[in-house]
């Protein structure tokens, strides 16, 4: 067995699956400032690109899911909103409330499937 071509092949593997690696946490970072992309440990990190893998496939196949917390367009607007002057003075008493209370509305509308029988 020629050793030079199985360790060129395994090498072009790592290769590629690092490239992948970097795509999709470059894809993730997206929804991070960078403070907070920095504070992640390596797992969350892992963890919200299967999060969005996951909420993609399900809506590929044309079922219903919830958007994940991090990507949704309201968390975006919060935090630009909380870098205001006045919202930065307030930040302890409202950044929070308003987060947990976007979860909360979130959860409220999740949609519960009944068994039908014929």
């Amino acid at each position: 067995m020629n050793k030079d071509s199985s360790f060129s092949k395994s090498l072009r593997e790592d290769t590629q699956k690092s490239e992948k690696k970097y795509k999709a946490f470059r894809d993730i970072s997206k929804y991070f400032s960078k403070k907070e992309w920095a504070k992640l440990s390596h797992s969350e990190k892992i963890t919200y690109v299967y999060l969005k893998r996951n909420y993609t496939t399900m809506t590929s196949l044309g079922l219903r899911a919830t958007l994940p917390a991090f990507m949704s367009s309201n968390r975006q607007i919060i935090e630009s909103q909380s870098d205001d002057s006045d919202e930065c003075r307030n930040r302890g008493s409202q950044g929070p409330r308003r987060r947990m209370s976007h979860r909360l509305r979130e959860r409220k509308y999740l949609v519960a499937y009944e068994e039908i029988s014929d």
